[in-house]
């Protein structure tokens, strides 16, 4: 009675003329070749992605600008605006006199001035925070910014908008960057994109999200 015949085996190491990376590619190779200039996904320019945050900068600068010099300090400090001006006049003053005067220190606004500049800045953080959480959130990874130059994030998991989730974390590692540790934060997250092909700064790393051209895609699918 003749001995079975063994099954073939799906054990790579016992296929010595194949290359388990070929057999397997990895994630990150994967997502490379998605998310390329000739690929289904090209990524956006960094010309064409500092323009859009140039655009959502001014617009939600001004934004916040009425809604914390116009609805917010009036209500908690009346006479911020008018204290803001005084001491606006009393720098230009000694700035005008700093080589002249024998003693011309830098003036400091009053304690009542430092709390609404404290709250000022804080609203506006939180302003910033918001409008880029929302607009990954709940607006197809896109903002006013991206929507002029036609870019938008997606998710490197799904390969679609982004979840609730890491549009949060990508908005708030954003205007983290711009707030607290620049320019050097914005130095790193600029810096990763030497270091990856799909073009990811810090935030869209830890976010796991990339931003694409639309323009190339819908011409690549054309």
């Amino acid at each position: 009675m003749s001995s079975p015949e063994p099954s073939p085996s799906n054990d790579l190491s016992k296929r010595p003329n194949e290359d388990p990376q070929q057999v397997t590619p990895s994630a990150g190779n994967l997502l490379d070749s998605v998310f390329r200039k000739d690929g289904p996904m090209p990524p956006a320019s960094i010309g064409l992605r500092a323009l859009a945050f140039f655009l959502d900068f001014i617009l939600i600068s001004a934004v916040a600008s009425i809604i914390i010099w116009k609805i917010a300090l009036p209500q908690s400090h009346p006479a911020a605006f008018t204290e803001l001006t005084e001491w606006t006049q009393a720098v230009g003053t000694w700035w005008g006199d700093r080589d002249t005067a024998v003693d011309a220190p830098l003036p400091e606004p009053s304690k009542s001035l430092a709390e609404a500049l404290a709250i000022a800045n804080e609203l506006q953080m939180l302003c910033f925070w918001l409008y880029f959480a929302l607009g990954e959130a709940f607006f197809a990874g896109s903002s006013l910014g991206k929507r002029i130059c036609r870019i938008r994030s997606v998710s490197t998991v799904t390969l679609d908008k982004p979840p609730i989730m890491a549009g949060i974390i990508r908005g708030g590692l954003k205007t983290l960057t711009i707030y607290f540790f620049f320019p050097i934060g914005m130095i790193a997250t600029l810096v990763t994109l030497f270091f990856n092909k799909r073009r990811q700064m810090g935030h869209d790393m830890m976010s796991r999200t990339a931003v694409i051209d639309e323009k190339l895609v819908n011409s690549s699918k054309s």
